[in-house]
């Protein structure tokens, strides 16, 4: 009898016993019968094409040739090049990619088109015996050089070709993954070079001090001059870019497009604020986007999976070795500069797939105050090669004005612990080492300038250069002016930056460059605060930090940034304004903001923005907003009040708090017939009392009036009121759910039961479940579990994380289960084995007295016992079931939520793909996916993703859905589980013909 004629109610963890204890016991032979067998026949080696061939592989879009500029004749491994002021080329060799880190085999190689015909035809080492080279920039007649964990500074002194000077600037940076070391120089408008630290991150310091920087899911930036470092907002994996107002991109395997929204220096200044992730994911078809691949499956994928299906082999499968369709391998975003192109490339984001060979393009689309990224090429791609050996890193503007595509040549690009050992032992990880090439992408009708010479030009011409249309040539030109330091500069670009002839992108760069030379003047801010341009307006506002209140002109800038807050039409610059409220001196911090909030409080990238400005003020602008009841009313004004509210309690000011808490009651008894007043009391009490056990007993305090009770009855009531009554709409309602927090639990305990009910809508539940998880009371667990009964399965699972946050509440919760009164079917894998690896011992040791220990299953031997589960199933039953187990972390079809990976995308890479993320999910876990444990200085314990960390918080976005910014003040440990947060143990939820009904489902959904 197979495992699918089982008598029914027989589970797999049973019928599993006999094939787990065979194939335990012959494991050893079969690996190394599978060892035994020559797979070398089933490996035959990809041969790399030649220049010719391999550029008629390249499928184009309409209007586009690429041109051939260096081959392997000249160059090997390239990763990052940089073009020095006469055009001479510099290229990083990562030629110790990926195991040869120690054997020092990189190397920069400086190439030279001597007859300037647009093809390089000499090469000389500049440069060797460097690690893993990364990165380069350009600067004083050298070069730096990413080689972790150290950046250098290499010089050719004596002109011969090769560096003599090699100096360590930086070190400390991460080399844990080959594939995520810092990468990715920039030298930036604000005349500092920017880089991206990689997922590997690092404490990164100067050599002669020992003062780091920590750089844990951060970029970094640094003065070439006087090398100061400091962490910028970032932590993607490999490529940064900027675009002509400034706004940063980054790219992260999946998630092929972000957007840095706040400079990481801007985040931690208002210490009562915990800022939320600074980041904004802006592709619009998602992480994981669709691609269109061109190129065939390489064979060893195909063997890899057959041994990952038969357990031989650990990590994910890949439907029939093709793991393609979307996004895995997103690398070096960036804005398209050169003035070769027209509207059909120029100002767009490209983005490279190395594992899918191909050049992906995207729009930019103005949404809100920041951009959304939309795909521009339908069923198809800009480049998509039919050559496996086509691997685009990196780009490049080039002094052409072409789009430079760095493309490293290897056979095989993949991380080798990624490889099991009886195929890596077969394939040649080091093929293409010695190859490699820099293809130049152009329209059709492109005619080649001639190379400039821009060591030649004089301070006048470099000046005129800043207006170029090529970005290569207004960037070479500001870093020219910046190195030479010209007195002669300073009156040019003084002109320059009010010059209305000169073109827009000149008078940003002269504003740019006047601040990096120190002639930056509040009359030049000033001009240009009310230039017509929006990418002029962004750097005058974050450009006057330096100039106001020096003089009667930085008044002048301080009083026009405040009249700019009401009259700017443009998001972009009032989020701007918003940040720059925190370097303005005292009422003009104040009404900058009020004025940026009142006309964007439905932004949430300008609500944060503002509010990292409101240190020590928020309880001032707090009143203001309470004497204008009507505000409340606008969308978003409950999320400022209400955040306002908290940062006064933060602050814990006696003073602040009473006008605080004042103003509210005053809000009640003035509302009359309104209800806006009631609302906006609402939201300043659950700040003021939602923010610390300690706040909410002085906040009780200061209620305790005869007729600051009565208010307070009146205003609970009113809540009360709404939040039971079905025909509130569904906003309002939410709110004055959250308003029951302002009684005593004891008081509204009947509420949140009637709420806690299926018959409510999912968001009522939800909310009411979140309102109860910020409550202090004890008595938090008791209205849960007698709620349980009567909630659906999504309730059950925000309850269950709600009571296994706290550590008196957790203890409820095991009772309940070891009383029956909460059936441990109930509770999310996720959370079981939570409680069993709880922080506190004496959790840990009951709740193993109540859930047992973990039981012992041979993993390796789940996906063979399963396998009949990928001939299919009932899709319908599927969906049940997906709703039942998975949609507490996955998002399919509008059910569910988006927690861990996409599973409709992993259709490309086929049921096995799933059937094995399922089974065994700490095989292969990518690190965005890992968990994290943090514990509060209160006691609460925190597990789930860490999707975002600044030096002022973290944030944690938990099983159940639900995101914690917690303020690194308040955080008293945070680790790695090293594990996903996926649980084990699926198999004793679904057997095989369970499986396969959801394997169905999922494989047809869309």
């Amino acid at each position: 009898m197979t495992l699918c004629e089982r008598p029914a109610g027989t589970t797999v963890a049973a019928g599993l016993l006999m094939v787990t204890l065979t194939m335990a016991a012959a494991a050893g032979g079969a690996v190394a019968a599978e060892s035994a067998v020559d797979v070398a026949a089933e490996l035959p080696r990809l041969d790399p094409l030649d220049a010719a061939a391999a550029r008629q592989s390249l499928r184009l879009a309409s209007g586009f040739r690429v041109e051939l500029a260096a081959g392997e004749d000249l160059l090997a491994s390239p990763v990052a090049i940089a073009w020095d002021e006469d055009g001479r080329l510099f290229v990083a060799e990562m030629r110790g990619y990926s195991e040869h880190r120690d054997e020092r085999l990189g190397r920069i190689r400086l190439l030279t088109d001597a007859d300037d015909d647009g093809v390089y035809d000499r090469a000389e080492v500049f440069a060797a015996d460097l690690a893993w080279p990364t990165a380069l920039c350009c600067f004083d007649g050298g070069l730096f050089v990413g080689d972790a964990p150290d950046i250098v500074y290499l010089k050719d002194a004596d002109g011969d070709g090769s560096a003599e000077v090699r100096r360590t600037v930086f070190t400390g940076f991460g080399t844990g993954n080959v594939q995520g070391l810092l990468n990715s120089f920039t030298f930036a408008a604000d005349n500092r070079i920017h880089g991206s630290a990689s997922s590997t991150g690092g404490k990164v310091r100067r050599p002669d001090s020992q003062v780091a920087v920590d750089l844990s899911r951060r970029d970094f930036s640094f003065d070439p001059r006087t090398l100061d470092l400091r962490a910028e907002t970032g932590g993607a994996q490999h490529g940064l870019s900027f675009d002509d107002a400034g706004g940063k991109y980054v790219c992260h395997n999946s998630d092929q497009a972000i957007r840095c929204m706040i400079e990481d220096r801007l985040l931690s200044r208002n210490r009562f604020f915990p800022p939320p992730d600074a980041k904004a994911s802006i592709a619009a078809d998602g992480p994981q986007g669709e691609v269109f691949r061109r190129s065939p499956v390489e064979p060893w994928r195909v063997l890899r999976t057959r041994m990952r299906v038969a357990g031989l082999a650990r990590g994910p499968i890949e439907h029939g070795g093709k793991a393609t369709g979307y996004f895995t391998s997103a690398t070096g975003i960036t804005v398209v500069g050169g003035d070769a192109f027209g509207p059909e490339l120029s100002g767009m984001l490209v983005i490279g797939d190395v594992g899918s060979n191909l050049v992906h393009r995207k729009r930019l689309v103005a949404d809100g105050c920041g951009v959304r990224a939309e795909r521009i090429d339908a069923g198809s791609e800009l480049v998509a090669a039919t050559d496996n050996w086509f691997r685009p890193v990196q780009f490049a503007n080039g002094p052409d004005g072409g789009l430079w595509i760095i493309d490293m040549q290897r056979e095989v690009i993949e991380h080798p612990d990624a490889l099991p050992p009886e195929i890596k032992k077969h394939i040649d990880l080091d093929s293409g080492r010695d190859r490699g090439r820099l293809w130049r992408l152009v329209p059709e009708e492109f005619r080649r300038r001639p190379t400039p010479r821009l060591s030649r030009a004089t301070t006048p011409e470099l000046v005129c250069l800043l207006g170029h249309a090529n970005v290569w040539h207004r960037e070479t030109a500001q870093r020219l002016l910046f190195e030479r330091r010209d007195p002669a500069t300073m009156p040019l670009l003084a002109r320059l930056a009010v010059d209305g002839a000169a073109g827009p992108r000149a008078r940003r760069q002269a504003l740019w460059l006047l601040d990096g030379l120190g002639g930056l003047e509040a009359r030049h801010v000033l001009a240009a605060l009310d230039d017509e341009d929006t990418r002029v307006r962004i750097a005058a506002v974050r450009l006057s930090e330096r100039v106001v209140g020096a003089d009667d002109a930085g008044q002048r800038v301080a009083d026009r940034l405040v009249e700019m807050a009401t009259s700017e039409p443009e998001a972009s610059v009032r989020i701007e304004l918003a940040l720059a409220a925190g370097w303005l001196p005292g009422e003009h911090r104040l009404r900058v903001a009020d004025a940026v909030l009142r006309r964007d409080a439905a932004d949430r990238w300008c609500r944060a923005a503002a509010f990292t400005s409101l240190e020590g003020i928020a309880g001032e602008l707090l009143v203001s907003w309470l004497a204008e009841p009507a505000l409340v009313t606008r969308p978003g004004a409950v999320d400022v009040l209400t955040s306002l509210a908290a940062q006064v309690a933060r602050r814990g000011d006696a003073g602040e708090l009473d006008a605080a808490v004042a103003a509210a009651t005053r809000s009640v008894a003035e509302a009359a017939e309104s209800d806006a007043g009631w609302a906006a009391a609402t939201a300043v009490l659950v700040g003021l009392k939602g923010s610390g056990e300690s706040t909410g007993m002085r906040v009780d305090a200061l209620l305790d009036t005869a007729e600051r009770r009565r208010d307070l009855e009146r205003l609970v009531q009113w809540n009360r009121q709404r939040a039971l009554d079905e025909r509130t709409p569904a906003s309002p309602r939410l709110a004055a759910i959250r308003g029951l927090s302002i009684a005593p639990l004891d008081q509204v305990a009947d509420a949140y039961g009637a709420l806690l009910t299926a018959s409510q809508p999912e968001a009522v539940v939800r909310a009411a479940v979140t309102t109860l998880d910020e409550l202090r009371d004890p008595g938090v667990a008791s209205v849960l579990i007698t709620a349980w009964g009567g909630l659906t399965t999504d309730g059950r699972t925000q309850a269950a994380a709600s009571l296994a946050r706290d550590p008196q509440r957790v203890g409820c919760l095991l009772d309940a289960v070891a009383a029956g009164k909460v059936p441990e079917a109930d509770l999310p894998r996720t959370l079981v084995d939570h409680l069993r690896g709880f922080p506190m011992e004496s959790v840990r040791t009951r709740a193993r007295e109540v859930f047992g220990e973990q039981p012992a299953v041979l993993r390796s031997a789940l996906p063979e016992a399963y396998r009949p589960s990928l001939a299919g199933g009932d899709a319908a039953s599927g969906g049940r079931l997906f709703a039942r187990h998975c949609a507490g972390c996955h998002r399919v079809q509008g059910v569910g939520r988006e927690i861990g990976p996409n599973l409709v995308a992993m259709q490309a890479r086929g049921a096995e793909a799933i059937l094995l993320g399922v089974l065994d999910p700490n095989r292969e876990v990518q690190p965005q996916y890992v968990a994290h444990t943090a514990v509060t200085g209160d006691g609460r314990v925190v597990t789930g993703l860490v999707v975002a960390e600044s030096e002022a918080s973290v944030t944690i976005r938990s099983a159940d859905g639900s995101e914690q910014t917690i303020a690194r003040d308040d955080l008293e440990e945070l680790s790695n589980t090293r594990k996903s947060l996926m649980p084990e143990g699926f198999e004793r939820e679904l057997d095989v013909r369970a499986m396969g009904d959801l394997l169905a489902w999922l494989m047809a959904a869309r």
